[in-house]
């Protein structure tokens, strides 16, 4: 450890590699082929304009957690800044996915049969990036802890 540096640990390290290796480039992918095709077709969602930058944004923070993923590593005192980046661009850019997928889904009638289950699949999105929000604020991984990480380097 440099200078009493606080490093990653293996536990870290692990959920790193967990959430930034394969499921990570597919949510990206995910977010960002929805993107396309809300921008295709925009006048047949109710509100296109909002789904398509959260779905953006979506994509881009989840590539930016992937790529300070690379320079997570138990043995590098650097690490923890790294990891902090992590922990932010992953979340962030799951509650945006989640926030873009609903306005994506909502129906552009608002009453009838029909749109009720646009309506339920909205809600169940909305509500998953809202119940990701809460985990992230108060979890074993939380806001204030990833921001103070990527900040001073120190947990």
């Amino acid at each position: 450890m440099a200078g009493g540096d606080p490093q990653v640990n293996e536990a870290d390290t692990r959920y790193v590699d967990s959430v930034t290796g394969v499921a990570s480039t597919v949510l990206a992918g995910f977010s960002f082929a929805t993107v396309v095709m809300v921008s295709a077709d925009a006048r047949n969602y109710r509100w296109a304009d909002v789904a398509i930058p959260c779905l953006v944004f979506a994509s881009v923070a989840i590539l930016a957690a992937i790529q300070c993923a690379k320079y997570v590593s138990k043995d590098d005192h650097e690490s923890m800044r790294w990891y902090g980046a992590v922990l932010i661009f992953y979340h962030l850019g799951l509650i945006a996915m989640m926030l873009g997928l609903g306005f994506a889904l909502g129906p552009l009638q608002i009453h009838g049969s029909p749109t009720a289950p646009r309506w339920v699949a909205c809600g169940m999105a909305w509500v998953t990036g809202v119940a990701q929000f809460i985990a992230f604020c108060f979890g074993k991984r939380k806001w204030s802890t990833a921001f103070h990480m990527m900040l001073t380097g120190r947990q």
